[in-house]
This record gives C-alpha cells, sequence and structure tokens, in this order.
C-alpha cells in the first residue's frame, strides 16, 4: 500500500529562517532564554569533537570537498531595525546569505557569491553550483572555485524556488528541488538546463557517492517528516525512518555504506535534533550527539567524520566528530 505522503514542503530559505531563528532571538536585549550548552554533548559513539568554525554568522549546509580538504556552507548574518508602523515601533530582522569556502583544519574563511544558498562542490572540484536568491525566484547558478562568473544553468527559475542542486559524476545531469503550487518537488536537468523533468516529491536531496542512481531525500508522512530513498533508474523507494517523530537531512558517507541523519526522537516534544547513524539499509541505529543542543545537516568527509551544524553557546556554527563503529 502506498504511504500517505503530504504535499506541504517548505521553501528551504523558509527553513533557514527557522533554523536560525532561535538563535537570533537569544541576541535581542531583556530576552531570558535557557542557557545552551557551549559545547554539543556527544556519545560514546563517537570521538575527537572539535569546533570547525567560530564565525558570528549563523552557519548551515556545510558540504566537503571530493578531495576531503574544504568545505562550503551557508552563513547567514542577522541585523535588526526598527520601524514605526501604525505609530507603534516594530523589530525587524534582517539576513543576508553568503557562501563560505574555508580549508578544514583552517582557521580562515573565504567568502564566495553572497545572495546564494545551498552549495555543493562540482564532481572535479573544478567550481560550485548552488541556488542563487538574488532574482525574484531563485535560480540554479555555478561559479568557478573563486566564486568567479555567475552561469546561469538555465536561462530562468525551472520551478517556483529552485534549490539544493546536485550533479551527477559523469556531469550528465544536475539534480535539484523546487516547489511547484504546494509541493517541493526532485527534478533534474541537463548541465545545459535542458531535458527537464520531474522526478518525485521531496527535499533536502543528497546522492550516494557510489551509486549516483540512488538518492536520499525528506517526505512528510502523517504529520513528521521520514528519509526515504529512491533508486532514480527503477523508481523504486524505500522508507528508512518512522516513528511520531522528525527524522530528517539524511546523507549517505564516502563508500555508501552509512547514513547519518537528524532527529528530535531524543524528546518528542522538544524541537531540538540530533545526529544519528544507520546502515545504508535503515538497521544499527546509533546516536552521535545528544543533550540541550541542537544539530543538522551532517555531512561525510573522510575516514567517516561528520560535519554538522551545531546551536552549541547560543550560535549555529559547524562542528564536527568521528564515529565510532562497534568491531
Amino acid at each position: 500500500m502506498p504511504l500517505p505522503f503530504t504535499s506541504n514542503f517548505m521553501n528551504p530559505i523558509k527553513l533557514l529562517n527557522k533554523c536560525v531563528l532561535a538563535a537570533a532571538i537569544f541576541t535581542l536585549p531583556n530576552v531570558s532564554m535557557a542557557q545552551i550548552p557551549s559545547v554539543p554533548g556527544v556519545t560514546g559513539n563517537a570521538e575527537n569533537l572539535t569546533r570547525e568554525t567560530s564565525d558570528p554568522s549563523q552557519e548551515f549546509f556545510a558540504r566537503v570537498s571530493p578531495d576531503g580538504k574544504f568545505l562550503l556552507y551557508n552563513a547567514i548574518d542577522i541585523g535588526y531595525s526598527l520601524n514605526l508602523t501604525n505609530g507603534q515601533m516594530e523589530v525587524k530582522t534582517n539576513k543576508s546569505y553568503r557562501i563560505v569556502r574555508k580549508e578544514i583544519g583552517k582557521p580562515i574563511t573565504n567568502p564566495l557569491v553572497n545572495n546564494a544558498a545551498y552549495p555543493t562542490w562540482l564532481p572535479n572540484s573544478s567550481g560550485v553550483i548552488f541556488s542563487y536568491i538574488k532574482p525574484e525566484r531563485s535560480v540554479i547558478v555555478r561559479s568557478d572555485i573563486n566564486g568567479v562568473g555567475l552561469n546561469y544553468i538555465s536561462a530562468g527559475a525551472m520551478g517556483e524556488d529552485d534549490a539544493e542542486p546536485i550533479v551527477l559524476k559523469d556531469n550528465s545531469k544536475i539534480l535539484f528541488t523546487t516547489r511547484m503550487s504546494n509541493s517541493r518537488m526532485i527534478c533534474s536537468m541537463d548541465m545545459k538546463g535542458g531535458n527537464y523533468s520531474v522526478i518525485t516529491e521531496g527535499a533536502h536531496l543528497s546522492l550516494n557517492p557510489l551509486n549516483n542512481n540512488k538518492i536520499i531525500y525528506n517526505i512528510k508522512v502523517g504529520k513528521t517528516f521520514q528519509v526515504f530513498t529512491m533508486d532514480i533508474k527503477t523508481g523504486e523507494k524505500n522508507q528508512l525512518t518512522t516513528g511520531e517523530y522528525n527524522n530528517r537531512d539524511g546523507a549517505f558517507s564516502r563508500d555508501g555504506k552509512y547514513i547519518a541523519f537528524a532527529s528530535n526522537r531524543e524528546n518528542p516534544k522538544k524541537q531540538n535534533k540530533h545526529i544519528y547513524v544507520m546502515k545504508a539499509d535503515g538497521s544499527e541505529l546509533i546516536q552521535i550527539t545528544q543533550g540541550e543542543t541542537d544539530e543538522s545537516d551532517p555531512t561525510w568527509g573522510d575516514d567517516y567524520m561528520l560535519f554538522f551544524s551545531s546551536n552549541a553557546e547560543n550560535n549555529y556554527n559547524i562542528w564536527k566528530a568521528k564515529v565510532k563503529f562497534q568491531k
């Protein structure tokens, strides 16, 4: 029996906005909030926890380069202004988005492109591809490794909100998500913006590095988000997570054997999520982070190193920890 899919997917930029909202509140004067720990809590399934970034920006969506040496990620700067509306003073939140590159383990960061989100490396690390949010409708754009030269993949937006692009290893296709009416759809096009097609409903798209026919994504089942995989060649789908809590942000390890994802299963009554790892078939689940912090967007580096965003110390930055598997 087919699962009861729902279609109310959130705009990815709005989703980022929701992620940074809690952190933004902490900067407002006279707001009393529970203290967030200065480091993420980790279980015995992780070691070598390290803060990878420490800028005041809110940082999300880290992606490791094919050679394992560099990171791309989103940085969001938040500011405030006072507006007088109908005789009442209102605080307006202003956000600016940019893509940043940095060498892993080094402190220097290199801003690449403003008004851009969801960066991903081209397969040979010759450039980056991302969602350019400056136009009225977001479009998929590529640039060189330094963010120079914005080349539109298609002449205009393919849907209402093109986002989350990834390129197949053979450079034959770009997979991405876009909004169509009230649904977020996974789509494909060639490297020149042609041969556009809709694959399935879903969001937070990622590839299996060893089998580019297999994708992983989120979809809402009932009231919660769950992690699915799909073979885009055969159309076969598998639901890997269940439960009365959200499971999302799935990512395959570099050898395709494991999947990391974020979930609020530790305490479904709270919204803060933690990082979990399971085998690619959904078995042998282990928990990586725990406690009062909020983690999301896991991605894999070399040697089972996991990078993720955490709001430790009241600011979303990129952290990393090595997964310890039982022998």
